[in-house]
C-alpha cells in the first residue's frame, strides 16, 4: 500500500480529533473579559446617570438590581439602591436597604442619616430619632453636626 494515503487519512483523523477537542473544551476566559462588581456596578451607574438616554438610564437600573439581587452582602450595592428607592418616593424599601447597609458596613455612618430621613418621610418620628441619636454617638465632624441639627427640628 502506498504511504500517501495512509498518510492522508492518518492527518485527517488527527484534524478531526483536533476540531472536535477545541469545541468540546472550554475556553478559557480572556483576561478583557473578566469584569469585577466593582466594575460593573461603575458601569451601571454610568447608565444610569446618563439622562439623555432614558433606555440606557432603565438598563442601568435593571442592571444594578440584578446585582444586589445577586450580591446581597455587598454594601455599595445596597446603598445605591437605597438612594435609587429615595429617589422614587419608596421609603419603606429604602429603610431596609439602608438598614442592610449599617448591617454589613458599621462603619457606613451615613447610613444612619439616610435612614433617618426616610423615617422622617415615612413620619416615624420615634425611629428617626434613633437613627440620629445613634448617629450623634458614633460619628463626628459635619456629620454629627447635620444629625443634631436633624434631630432639633423634632424637639
Amino acid at each position: 500500500m502506498k504511504r500517501s494515503p495512509l498518510l492522508a487519512i492518518f492527518m485527517g483523523v488527527v484534524l478531526a480529533l483536533y476540531i472536535y477537542t477545541s469545541s468540546v473544551r472550554p475556553s478559557s476566559p480572556n483576561k478583557n473579559q473578566i469584569v469585577t462588581l466593582e466594575e460593573q456596578i461603575k458601569v451601571a451607574l454610568s447608565d444610569i446617570q446618563n439622562g439623555e438616554n432614558p433606555e440606557a438610564q432603565m438598563k442601568g437600573v435593571l442592571k444594578m438590581r440584578s446585582l444586589a439581587e445577586n450580591n446581597p452582602e455587598n454594601a455599595e450595592l445596597q446603598w445605591n439602591m437605597g438612594l435609587f428607592s429615595v429617589q422614587t418616593g419608596q421609603y419603606e424599601k429604602a429603610v431596609s436597604r439602608f438598614s442592610k447597609v449599617i448591617i454589613l458596613d458599621e462603619n457606613r455612618l451615613d447610613a444612619y442619616f439616610q435612614l433617618a430621613s426616610c423615617y422622617t418621610a415615612l413620619q416615624d418620628t420615634s425611629s428617626a430619632i434613633e437613627a440620629l441619636t445613634t448617629l450623634i454617638q458614633k460619628s463626628d465632624g459635619e456629620l454629627k453636626q447635620s444629625a443634631k441639627e436633624m434631630l432639633e427640628k423634632f424637639n
